[in-house]
């Protein structure tokens, strides 16, 4: 792996577990000093991470953390229900309840003394989609849920509290192979926020 894909890979996964916060200004210097690399690597894992939409480049100053519309909001929503309700259905239909099962191990009984509440809600999504196997389901749901995380730094601690009730449910209705209440509490879980 070349270095711009590791600090590309790297900032990018720190950017989806809301360490950078929306408008928040990063600079190549600043990169290129955390990761000991040049200003040109820097500057291109940045670039690429701009062509994603996840920063947004202002020349001479840096790179600002986009911070999302309600449109967006709305948007990544919308499509975050119908892959993760694709999620559910093909767990139902292909994995038995003791594959199922390991889910439990990502409910975090408590998010807010991580730190972090909104990447222990990505960890728990990101399993359900890695239980399918589809690479390309995994990588789409990655994208929106990283991109989701700007938004979720905006939720009340009290709501976070509640995601691992709904992720129990879901989690409780996938090990059952019930794909109406599944779907449902998945449904209940991304429209309470």
């Amino acid at each position: 792996m070349h270095r711009i894909d590791e600090v590309y890979d790297d900032l990018r996964e720190r950017i989806f577990e809301a360490q950078f916060k929306p408008n928040e200004m990063i600079t190549e210097r600043e990169i290129s000093e955390h990761y000991g690399v040049s200003k040109v690597t820097a500057g291109e894992a940045l670039h690429r991470l701009c062509h994603e939409g996840h920063l947004t480049a202002y020349p001479r100053t840096g790179y600002m953390v986009t911070a999302l519309t309600p449109l967006d909001m709305r948007q990544i929503k919308r499509v975050r229900i119908a892959l993760e309700t694709l999620v559910v259905e093909v767990l139902c239909q292909e994995r038995e309840p003791q594959e199922l099962s390991v889910l439990y191990d990502y409910i975090v009984e408590n998010p807010t003394e991580e730190g972090n509440p909104s990447a222990a809600n990505r960890r728990f999504h990101m399993a359900m989609a890695g239980l399918t196997e589809d690479p390309y389901l995994i990588s789409v749901i990655g994208n929106m849920l990283g991109a989701a995380s700007r938004v979720e730094q905006y939720v009340s601690p009290e709501k976070m509290a509640t995601w691992q009730d709904f992720h129990r449910d879901i989690v409780d209705a996938l090990c059952e192979k019930n794909v109406e209440k599944a779907r449902e509490k998945l449904w209940l879980d991304l429209n309470q926020r």
